[in-house]
């Protein structure tokens, strides 16, 4: 392949097979463009974006220093680079690409949010704080500006800012998915669970190949499931220690123990009754529902075992069986947590599995 305008449609090709998020095809034209053509630094470039969308990242910082060798004029190939890092955890060495962008485009709102994100993810918020607000000021209108000065302001713990950040790059682009999530999570802050829930599933709806937004669902309902987990074995640590402290009779902690059942059982069944329905459907559809289920019944035999421990012994060998008791409802909360909270599969390649995503550096001056 050595005709240019052959290559120069076969990059734009490529670069629509990107957009479209066709990561592997893309991946087979662009090896054989870099074979033919090694010295293209657009195809070492494209490339990269190829590797990040299939969530190589190695072989994505890989590609972009070829780009950066090639052209060393060029920002883009540093702003591919540092995303590629921040996904490796070099956050250090993200911060320093996206410095070297910042240093070649000064005046490209893309470079400065490039900054911004490695440096949030590095830990220096003031550093992103002073990168989105240059970026504002070049780019007052642009959606992807504001929703990364939203993820900014909450990680400094600006709720408020947060929020009219992300109303804002709703506002310049309806179908912002990123900023929908965003304001799921500051809603999450407020512990506002079924605001949370109604922006996770706008934002599912909008993206529905980008799992983090249903899997953000999934998070929602393991908290308040754990909540009410750890509420139920607490308080069935304190019906325990009731006939050591007072004497009452076995039958006073038996009623106990149904009362917390039926109170515990009744509390899930009103937080599914208020969850979306279509909440209910994402979460059978990951196998969350199952998950949940099981772990409420390990914790509730668990704590049935522990009761019984206590209540058919001797009164004379309840202090000797109380021990026993709570050890066997903290065991029992442990392994009801771990299952519930276990992993829940693999994300396809190419999709978001984090709510601090460094935005997707595509975009070219």
């Amino acid at each position: 392949m050595t005709d240019l305008t052959e290559i120069r449609e076969e990059l734009a090709r490529a670069a629509t097979m990107l957009d479209l998020g066709r990561y592997d095809e893309a991946s087979t034209l662009l090896a054989r463009l870099v074979s033919a053509e090694p010295g293209s630094g657009r195809a070492w470039c494209l490339f990269a974006r190829a590797h990040l969308g299939s969530d190589r990242f190695t072989e994505a910082v890989e590609a972009a220093s070829r780009a950066a060798a090639i052209e060393p004029a060029e920002e883009w190939p540093h702003r591919l680079a540092s995303n590629a890092l921040m996904h490796l955890g070099h956050h250090g060495e993200a911060l320093r690409a996206a410095a070297e962008s910042r240093r070649l485009a000064p005046a490209y709102w893309q470079t400065h949010v490039c900054v911004a994100q490695a440096a949030l993810a590095a830990g220096q918020p003031s550093i992103a704080a002073a990168a989105a607000a240059e970026a504002r000021k070049l780019a007052p209108n642009e959606p992807d500006v504001h929703f990364l000065s939203g993820k900014v302001a909450l990680a400094r713990g600006d709720l408020d800012g947060a929020r009219e950040h992300q109303e804002r790059a709703l506002a310049l682009d309806p179908a912002h998915s990123g900023a929908m999530n965003e304001l799921g999570r500051i809603r999450l802050r407020r512990h506002d669970t079924a605001g949370a829930i109604r922006h996770f599933i706008n934002a599912a709806r909008t993206t529905p190949t980008e799992h983090i937004y249903s899997r953000n669902i999934d998070v929602v309902i393991v908290r308040s499931v754990s909540r009410m987990i750890y509420v139920f074995v607490l308080v069935a640590m304190i019906l325990l220690w009731i006939p050591a402290v007072t004497h009452t009779g076995r039958l006073a902690l038996a009623a106990g123990f149904a009362t917390l059942t039926l109170s515990t059982v009744g509390a899930f069944v009103v937080m599914v009754a208020r969850l979306p329905r279509e909440a209910r459907l994402m979460a059978r559809r990951t196998m969350l529902s199952r998950r949940v289920v099981a772990a409420l019944a390990v914790v509730f035999c668990g704590v049935a075992a522990a009761f019984a421990a206590v209540t058919f012994v001797p009164s004379a060998e309840v202090p000797q069986a109380l021990p026993v008791a709570i050890i066997i409802t903290i065991v029992a909360r442990v392994v009801a947590t771990a299952r519930l909270r276990a992993p829940l599969g693999p994300n396809p390649p190419g999709n978001r599995t984090s709510p601090t995503q460094p935005l997707p550096p595509t975009r070219r001056r």
